[in-house]
């Protein structure tokens, strides 16, 4: 699970400065500018076979937990939209990408349910399945499309991706917020985050992100 720090630290990046590639280690990444972050100058050993072989073994445990039709988790949060995301979001950290990789397929399945969950509104959601606060899910979906949008050019995943965005766009609250439902009420820091960063990755695929969104968020952020 993401700590609230993690996600204030994404948070950091997206209004410290812009995006940029980086290549570490043969991993593609996403860095806040200007380069020399702290949370990338990893020591040199981190890296070792040990690791590798963990997150392949990581890799290949996700993977063996996809459902046929691309959702992942169980219980009370089988198929959940985040959960989901995230799993793709580790798959795509490995180096694969949509159709191509070790994971290439597995991706195309997870870019597949959480289309399929996409509802009219733009809201990305599982019915079936209630959960606590299901703009976590949104956000994290949101984000894992825009980044697989921003390597495939899909139509039919721009489509999509563009509804789930302005759902984002028009559910901020008065004070800049989100919180756990697609609703202008309340707001808290972590909802919030995971918002601004799924907005963060669309407009760097090319999606437009009105900037009062997010000078709106950025204020909310410092207020607290």
């Amino acid at each position: 699970m993401l700590t609230r720090r993690t996600l204030l630290q994404g948070m950091l990046s997206v209004a410290g400065g812009t995006l940029a590639s980086a290549n570490l280690g043969g991993r593609h990444v996403l860095a806040a500018e200007p380069m020399g972050d702290p949370m990338l100058d990893f020591p040199p050993d981190l890296m070792t076979p040990r690791t590798h072989t963990a997150i392949e073994k990581g890799l290949k445990f996700l993977a063996s937990k996809q459902q046929e039709d691309g959702g992942f988790g169980s219980g009370g949060y089988a198929r959940n939209p985040g959960v989901t995301a995230l799993a793709g979001m580790a798959m795509l950290s490995s180096g694969s990408t949509p159709g191509r990789g070790p994971y290439g397929r597995a991706l195309d399945k997870t870019i597949d349910f959480l289309l399929e969950h996409v509802e009219e509104s733009g809201f990305i959601n599982y019915a079936p399945v209630i959960t606590h606060g299901p703009m976590y899910g949104h956000g994290f979906a949101t984000l894992f499309l825009a980044e697989c949008y921003g390597m495939t050019r899909r139509n039919d995943l721009r489509t999509k991706l563009s509804k789930a965005v302005q759902l984002i766009i028009n559910t901020q609250n008065s004070e800049g917020g989100w919180r756990y439902q697609p609703q202008r009420e309340d707001a808290d820091i972590s909802v919030t985050i995971c918002q601004i960063m799924a907005l963060r990755a669309a407009r760097n695929a090319g999606l437009y992100v009105p900037v009062e969104t997010i000078n709106r968020c950025v204020e909310y952020v410092k207020k607290c």
